[in-house]
């Protein structure tokens, strides 16, 4: 009993010294860590006290800056050790994802302490123990590296927050890092991968919004997702009243970064801004007419690590402005989850795709314009539309509804227009709207509203429609009962879409104003296909879709339609 509380109090020994050593151990770990330290000076022949051993090594590490062989052996193995369980005390190897990658990661660390602990020394100019108390993040560091994909900015501004110092700047954690063989890049192929599939993810997420409209769209999409500023006023002024084309590059880099890694958006100087990723966007940008100059990041940040309020009031008069904005982007972002910021990346992206898209556009000829309409290519289109969903987010659905409302109106002398023309993407809400598009009629009390659904309409859709109205129709009391009585009025809702559920609502009352419901096949109107249609469609489909702001693919789908 007497020789295994000696055991005891030796292990407990041991294990003190082992920690004040300041490795990089992971939480929760217990005896089995001095016990690993006693098997590895076993086996280095260590003949003395254990515990004296390790504080003299230590102790002539510090005073000479050059460990022992057996000290960097011990020192090595202990970190890590390879067929061993467990193999490191550092980290759960599986976090850093399979078996070969974490065991390269663990052995680049632990054959590379002694020189990444001389060279913290060397280039943050502290202290030996300062140095260790660095390098004893590096469980840290790993963990969010691997699992959660940081940057060494993000993760030294994160720990930063919390009294964690990981040196004078985030290049620290990087070199550490990059010797763990954690190199985090972002190379012209990937930016070019990126570009590519945000370019295709366009029309997707911005339909046929003009650049005010992605603004204002976008803007309150950041406030869903969390932004706390006033993205539509930054974006508006970075694009619309102060653009400055070299500022958008930058902008639209540092968000592509979002697509690889969870980064500090206001560091500018991590991923090579005068590199070849950010070269073969300028070279976008440049060939779509937005002059950008040679070097964006270069031009306008040179030598600037943050890009902060500092930075964008140090900027010229005519420039400070759009430098503020888009630092005041930087840092809301900064600021939200990265799911959050990622999504909202890629909406913002895709503004800049639109920008870029229709720059370059503007400078030719309209590709897949639409020709003039007749008879027969109406009868096609109604055809084509009737078969199922365009694919086009709902904008030949809904421009080929405003038609057919124009057409059956008859003479618009007698009708008040509303929402004819709006994006797909615009609310009814904010235009109070109490459909796609309304006609309300000059002198009888009646609304005709129209909403355009691409493939099966159901109930649930129905009722979320009828929801919305809640909110426009008080809205619109006081112009409807200057005429008349509310309950005296009539909604005519119709739902134009390819199929229904069964047993949907065909009447209801909302705020008081009596509504009955339609639902009509787009296979219903076929029937419609006229010279009279086609003179619409050259009105209100045609204007809409040949302009450079639709994406060329939308029009290419409508030729698909109509061409035999």
């Amino acid at each position: 009993m007497q020789e295994n509380l000696y055991g005891i109090i030796m292990s407990n020994a041991l294990d003190t010294a082992i920690r004040t050593l300041l490795l990089p151990v992971k939480p929760g770990t217990g005896d089995e860590y001095g016990l690993r330290a006693a098997e590895i000076m076993n086996d280095l022949g260590v003949q003395e006290d254990m515990v004296d051993w390790v504080d003299l090594e230590a102790s002539n590490w510090e005073r000479t800056s050059q460990p022992s062989d057996a000290f960097r052996s011990f020192i090595e193995r202990l970190l890590f050790s390879p067929g061993l369980a467990p193999s490191t005390f550092i980290i759960e190897p599986a976090a850093l994802g399979d078996p070969a990658t974490s065991e390269r990661i663990l052995q680049s660390f632990a054959s590379s302490y002694f020189d990444l602990h001389a060279r913290v020394v060397d280039e943050e100019k502290v202290s030996h123990q300062d140095a260790k108390r660095v390098l004893s993040h590096t469980h840290t560091m790993l963990l969010l590296a691997s699992g959660a994909r940081m940057t060494a900015s993000r993760i030294y501004s994160i720990l930063l927050a919390d009294g964690i110092q990981l040196g004078k700047s985030w290049s620290t954690p990087r070199f550490i890092l990059d010797a763990c063989k954690l190199k985090q890049e972002a190379p012209a192929a990937m930016i070019q991968s990126i570009f590519d599939s945000d370019a295709e993810a366009e029309p997707e997420l911005l339909g046929d919004l003009d650049i005010e409209g992605c603004v204002s769209f976008v803007g309150a999409t950041g406030e869903s997702f969390g932004y706390t500023g006033d993205l539509t006023g930054q974006l508006g002024n970075l694009i619309i009243e102060e653009p400055h084309a070299p500022y958008l590059t930058m902008l639209h880099f540092q968000i592509s970064l979002l697509a690889l890694f969870n980064h500090r958006l206001t560091n500018g100087y991590e991923f090579s801004p005068r590199g070849e990723g950010v070269l073969w966007l300028r070279d976008r940008y440049n060939e779509a007419g937005l002059n950008v100059g040679l070097s964006p990041f270069l031009n306008n940040a040179k030598s600037v690590d943050t890009l902060n309020a500092g930075w964008a009031s140090a900027k010229k008069k005519k420039e400070r402005n759009s430098a503020r904005s888009l630092t005041d982007i930087l840092s809301g972002l900064d600021r939200m989850s990265d799911p959050s910021r990622s999504a909202l990346g890629q909406y913002l992206r895709a503004v800049l795709h639109r920008i870029v898209r229709t720059s370059r556009e503007a400078g030719g000829a309209l590709a897949h314009q639409i020709p003039a309409f007749d008879s027969a290519s109406s009868e096609a289109l109604l055809r084509g539309v009737s078969l199922g969903n365009t694919g086009t987010r709902g904008v030949v659905e809904q421009r080929l509804t405003d038609s057919i409302a124009i057409l059956e109106a008859g003479d618009l002398k007698n009708w008040r227009l509303r929402g004819f023309g709006d994006s797909v993407f615009t609310t009814n809400t904010s235009q109070k709207k109490l459909g796609d598009a309304e006609l309300k009629h000059a002198e009888e009390m009646w609304i005709t509203a129209i909403e355009a659904h691409g493939g099966r309409l159901t109930e649930r859709y129905v009722q979320d429609h009828l929801f919305t109205m809640n909110n426009v129709i008080p809205l619109r009391v006081e112009e409807l009962e200057d005429r008349g009585p509310l309950a005296d009025w009539t909604l005519d809702l119709q739902f134009f879409a390819h199929d229904f559920e069964l047993g949907m609502t065909n009447a209801t009352n909302i705020a008081g104003l009596p509504v009955t419901i339609r639902y009509r096949k787009y296979s219903e109107l076929v029937a419609l296909a006229s010279d009279d249609l086609a003179e619409v469609l050259d009105q209100r489909f045609s204007v809409h879709l040949n302009q450079f702001i639709v994406h060329p693919s939308t029009r290419e789908k409508v030729l698909e339609l109509i061409t035999p």
